[in-house]
């Protein structure tokens, strides 16, 4: 899953929304220098990654990708995740989707000087950029998807996995939505019980 579905995914603990946030960035046993809930939801976001990249939804919808991107399918997989959480975004919460993207930005914002140095230019690129109201149309998830590749070293035609994925849109839908729920679910469960 991408940073959207992460936010989500989160709850209402602020300190839980931000550890699930800078989770890439932490590793090994490094989360164990951070407050509680900050440790929580670093830990949530590793527990996400790990259904995410063992689920059979998510694997089936990942291999369209293999034949042509075959090196960076899941990253594919997880922006276009995203996109798919934007159109079905009602289904999912019922806050509304631009409330919620300016609500993430402006908690954020409050704690950049917080996040680790690795993820902080990321932060910048990503709020200057606006990738999250970006995903909510296939141009914008394409263009995306071309400056990842880019930036990544496999070249701007990455954006041209949006073709493969218009191809099979419908089918792609109700993947992410019967795997959406049950990722909530998990999640729900993690927090929970942590």
């Amino acid at each position: 899953m991408n940073y959207l579905a992460h936010l989500l995914l989160s709850g209402n603990d602020e300190d839980v929304i931000f550890g699930n946030f800078i989770g890439d960035a932490i590793k090994g046993k490094q989360y164990q220098e951070y407050s509680g809930s900050i440790q929580k939801g670093i830990l949530l976001h590793r527990q996400i990654d790990t259904f995410t990249d063992s689920h059979p939804i998510y694997l089936q919808s990942k291999r369209r990708f293999y034949k042509n991107y075959p090196k960076i399918s899941g990253v594919i997989t997880d922006i276009l995740y995203d996109h798919l959480l934007c159109l079905e975004w009602d289904k999912h919460s019922i806050e509304k989707l631009p409330l919620f993207i300016n609500r993430s930005y402006d908690y954020l914002d409050t704690r950049i000087h917080q996040m680790p140095s690795r993820i902080t230019p990321v932060y910048a690129h990503m709020r200057s950029h606006d990738w999250f109201s970006r995903y909510q149309t296939i141009e914008g998830t394409a263009l995306s998807l071309m400056q990842i590749g880019k930036r990544i070293g496999f070249g701007s035609s990455v954006g041209d996995s949006v073709i493969e994925f218009k191809q099979n849109e419908a089918m792609f839908i109700e993947e992410f939505n019967t795997f959406f729920y049950e990722m909530k679910a998990f999640s729900k469960e993690f927090l929970a019980n942590y």
